[in-house]
């Protein structure tokens, strides 16, 4: 048809060597040949032949030009991200060479969508906190300059050579990061909103103050003794017992505790299914410092140690070298929050309900249906165990 309208054979092929790949191109070339005149026939042949020649193609599939990214035509911004991610499937937050982690993902979305030229560490970034493998954040906040659509304003900064002058379009508008982000994040990471902040802002040192949540059922444990014991970790002490030791780094191990409440999720009752939740709060916390706490406080709340212990722990004199004891699970830890003094954080809200909200409601019933599923298949097994152990007979003396 396109032959037909007059135009040429060797135009047509020049177009499908733009969508396809090389072989392609021949393969389509020699079955067009075969319906068109003599002329077009030697001139699709030609084509084919120059295919062959050009040898052989790296791509399997389209051919795609990379675009030559000007970043000297934008500035930079220092702005403050905060993070909420599932980290179940990861191996921590901190980014690490062979291995997916959170930060790993958000490096990737962050060159891949232009917002950072070159490695990110050089770009001021900063982390709040280093969650360990298969724990999950709600309000994890990284600090890094980024490529920002405005000539002024707060945490701007004009690069070297910058021309965004001389850049047409938009020029009052900052970019949508919130958006921009969470389109190529993976879906167990998003972006809740972002901050603009001065250029010595560090998303770790600047934090005021640390909270963490850990979630686990009643069981047959006293949540009473383990209320007593929690309290005994406010204020300031030497935790390194409640911890795990970097060989590589000597640090100082005195850490404060602003709050430990162990609470209810819901309406208290006495069924050990019941969830409970025990929330910390710290201006900042040792490796491993929460889990080796609620590991000490599951011991006490199942009567295999006395609220005292964590006196002699907290006491290096009495206690001078750590005791053997496993650390507690790191899946129901989570990093609830973060607080910073004058960071105004701003919010896509359509993004948010979109990209956020909705994804987070189906993890939701995804993993209550679930929850639902299996409780109703404890009841079975818990009814049967019950009925079979009551109508067998007692044994004899």
């Amino acid at each position: 048809q396109v032959i037909g309208e007059g135009v040429g054979l060797h135009v047509m092929c020049t177009r499908l060597w733009r969508g396809y790949c090389r072989k392609a191109v021949v393969r389509r070339a020699t079955v067009l040949a075969m319906a068109c005149s003599d002329a077009e026939r030697d001139s699709a042949m030609e084509l084919g032949r120059s295919c062959e020649v050009a040898g052989p193609s790296s791509l399997s599939g389209p051919v795609k030009r990379k675009r030559n990214f000007d970043f000297s035509m934008f500035t930079k911004r220092h702005i403050a991200l905060k993070l909420v991610y599932l980290g179940w499937s990861y191996h921590g937050f901190a980014a690490q060479s062979n291995t997916e982690t959170v930060e790993g993902k958000l490096f990737e979305c962050l060159k891949q969508t232009r917002l950072v030229e070159g490695d990110v560490w050089k770009a001021n970034y900063s982390r709040c906190g280093r969650t360990d493998k298969g724990v999950s954040a709600l309000s994890q906040v990284v600090s890094v300059c980024v490529r920002s659509n405005l000539l002024q304003g707060e945490g701007v900064v004009v690069r070297e050579g910058c021309r965004a002058q001389e850049r047409s379009g938009d020029k009052t508008t900052e970019l949508p990061y919130m958006r921009i982000l969470n389109q190529v994040l993976p879906q167990d990471i998003r972006v809740l909103c972002w901050a603009p902040v001065s250029a010595d802002f560090s998303a770790r040192y600047s934090c005021l103050q640390r909270t963490y949540k850990y979630f686990f059922p009643l069981g047959a444990m006293d949540i009473e003794l383990m209320r007593v014991a929690a309290s005994k970790f406010i204020g300031e002490h030497d935790f390194r017992n409640f911890c795990k030791w970097d060989v590589h780094k000597k640090g100082k191990f005195v850490r404060s505790v602003i709050r430990f409440e162990i609470t209810p999720l819901s309406r208290e009752d006495a069924s050990p299914y019941h969830m409970y939740e025990a929330t910390v709060s710290g201006s900042a916390f040792l490796w491993h410092q929460v889990r080796c706490m609620m590991a000490i406080l599951f011991l006490v709340g199942n009567r295999l140690e006395q609220p005292e212990v964590v006196d002699y722990m907290l006491d290096i004199e009495k206690c001078s070298r750590k005791p053997q004891y496993g650390m507690a699970s790191e899946l129901p830890l989570i990093l609830f929050d973060c607080s910073f003094e004058d960071v105004h954080w701003q919010r896509d809200d359509d993004s948010f309900e979109r990209r956020v909200l909705r994804l987070f409601q189906e993890v939701w019933t995804e993993q209550v249906t679930r929850t639902a599923m299996v409780r109703r298949m404890l009841d079975s097994l818990e009814l049967s165990y019950l009925s079979s152990s009551s109508s067998s007979p007692s044994p004899s003396p």
